[in-house]
């Protein structure tokens, strides 16, 4: 029997009005960038010198649109400091294979920029997860559809990583 351990991620975002009315949610597809592969293995397995990698802390929003790729450290375009991980549940997905259900772990980490943070007149179209407020590792990005972020609207981040 073979295993694949293929991560895989998708980020909800969704703007919220000051009524508590969600007034735009769109759901895009991420990719886990090499440094993050990188961060999940060495969490996983250590590493003989050097500083320990931590956990992620940390998502950004930025302006960049450029399509998501492998070698990317940070996010093209940041706008705003980087907000904490203010949530992570876990739960158990069950896909299918060829030989059967496979079980996997789900974790979700959720990010709130209040009506007052990340506004600007260019639209936000990138985020990211990272290890730390400022510098650390980004374990992924996404590029999606234009937002444009005032302080009209509270922007809610949901990363659904699966392993």
């Amino acid at each position: 029997m073979q295993e694949s351990m293929e991560m895989k991620g998708q980020m909800t975002i969704s703007l919220t009005d000051a009524e508590g009315r969600v007034v735009y949610e769109r759901t895009h597809q991420n990719r886990i960038v090499k440094a993050g592969r990188r961060l999940v293995a060495q969490l996983f397995g250590g590493i003989t010198s050097g500083t320990p990698p931590s956990k992620v802390t940390h998502m950004g929003v930025g302006t960049g649109a450029t399509v998501a790729d492998d070698e990317q450290l940070d996010l093209v375009a940041a706008r705003a400091p980087r907000n904490p991980i203010t949530s992570v549940t876990y739960s158990e997905v069950v896909e299918s294979s060829p030989s059967g259900p496979v079980k996997r772990v789900k974790a979700s980490l959720q990010t709130i920029f209040d009506f007052n943070e990340a506004n600007g007149t260019d639209p936000l179209r990138e985020a990211g997860i990272f290890t730390a407020v400022t510098g650390g590792t980004m374990y992924n990005r996404v590029v999606f559809d234009a937002v444009t972020k005032s302080s009209n609207f509270k922007l809610t981040l949901i990363w659904d990583i699966v392993f």
